[in-house]
């Protein structure tokens, strides 16, 4: 574990601001912490390194890698904590809340988070919540999809969604939701 530099001042007031790394089959990712609260995550990368004496750190990089090995992991995430940190509006912690509640193996399309955080037609604005979620896995965008069943955009590189959604036991046929 390191400390981090960057992000110390965006984080301020929630604690210590510590970066940790998590190793899976698919690679080493990156978890940054303001105290206990994890408020960034970098999926596995096969090309990343590990530090040397890697052990495994908090119990985020420890639900981490027993998620990435296909284990049920339920992430119990402060969600408001994590929207104060970001400065998402009242609206956004909604989402993120409805978010933290959909199951691993399933999903939810957008027009249902949207009902579920009390905005039934914000349906695309949760979209654009979706795109600030700075937590991939732990905030489960993945198992967000278009009403159609398509599953959608996935930051910069939509093949994760469908990676991600297999580990869970979702079948996906042809970019669809099976």
């Amino acid at each position: 574990m390191r400390t981090s530099t960057r992000p110390a001042e965006r984080y301020q007031g929630f604690g210590r601001v510590s970066e940790e790394v998590y190793v899976c089959s698919l690679g080493v990712g990156r978890v940054v912490l303001a105290g206990d609260l994890p408020v960034e995550l970098e999926l596995p990368d096969r090309e990343a390194w590990s530090p040397p004496g890697y052990c495994a750190g908090s119990r985020w990089v420890l639900q981490l890698e027993r998620y990435f090995t296909g284990e049920p992991v339920e992430f119990s995430l402060d969600v408001d904590a994590y929207a104060a940190a970001h400065g998402f509006t009242d609206f956004e912690r909604d989402v993120y809340r409805a978010l933290s509640r959909v199951p691993y193996g399933r999903v939810a399309s957008y027009r249902d988070l949207a009902s579920e955080a009390g905005r039934p037609n914000a349906y695309r604005a949760v979209g654009s919540a979706m795109a600030r979620n700075e937590l991939p896995v732990i905030l489960p965008c993945h198992r967000v999809i278009k009403n159609d069943g398509r599953l959608g955009y996935y930051g910069d590189d939509p093949a994760w969604k469908e990676r991600l959604l297999a580990l869970e036991g979702v079948r996906v046929v042809e970019g669809r939701v099976a």
